[in-house]
């Protein structure tokens, strides 16, 4: 079987991405996994890029290349895919079943660290500052709200899906705020330097961590 399609078959199904992420990132990060596990680069290393293609990102936004900023915005996602997806195809033919935990730890820290600071600058070169703070801290509150749920409740994702289905019915993936959506958004939002499109981002996110108080207050 060629590493492509052993990459392809290690690849998160849609129930544990989401659609945009299973249905659109993930088709194109197999060819950077592929590219990756043949320059035999690590899953970490990788995840360094991530990062780093974010701080490329404030680098062109700052010199107002619009239009490549917000292209490259979904870099990011794409390497983010990449990095687990390069990790289990290693795994894998290694044979190790027990993951360690560094990884995942590191992909979380570096993820947070340069998309927040990301839509932070963005508002801030479009020009609108507490826009672009109210943005980066609504998605920081989703991050921390959902660590804490983690801790606290069990059975999260059981809530989670549960919750989706009362809204869009039986769903064969997830749907929500999710990072695909919101890479989605600041793409946008920078390709047309929209104060109104980082304006509708800051409200979703800051509306999404306050709805998880009110579907976690029954347990």
């Amino acid at each position: 079987m060629s590493d492509y399609r052993i990459i392809k078959q290690l690849q998160k199904s849609a129930i544990e991405d989401d659609y945009v992420v299973f249905y659109l990132y993930r088709k194109i990060s197999a060819i950077f996994s592929l590219f990756f596990v043949k320059m035999k680069i690590s899953a970490n290393f990788v995840t360094f890029l991530s990062l780093l293609s974010d701080f490329l990102v404030i680098a062109l936004m700052f010199n107002k290349f619009w239009i490549l900023a917000g292209i490259l915005v979904n870099l990011a996602i794409i390497l983010d895919c990449s990095d687990g997806e390069v990790a289990r195809f290693y795994n894998n033919k290694s044979r190790i079943k027990k993951k360690t935990r560094y990884g995942g730890f590191l992909d979380e820290t570096l993820g947070t660290l340069g998309f927040s600071l990301l839509i932070f600058f963005a508002g801030y070169f479009i020009g609108q500052f507490w826009i672009g703070f109210s943005a980066m801290f609504g998605l920081l509150m989703i991050i921390v709200t959902s660590s804490v749920a983690q801790n606290e409740f069990p059975e999260k994702r059981k809530i989670a899906v549960n919750f989706e289905r009362s809204i869009f019915g039986k769903l064969k993936g997830r749907i929500g705020f999710s990072n695909g959506i919101q890479r989605i958004f600041i793409s946008l939002t920078i390709i047309f330097s929209s104060p109104l499109l980082l304006l509708l981002f800051a409200i979703a996110a800051n509306c999404f961590w306050i709805l998880k108080f009110w579907v976690y207050r029954k347990y």
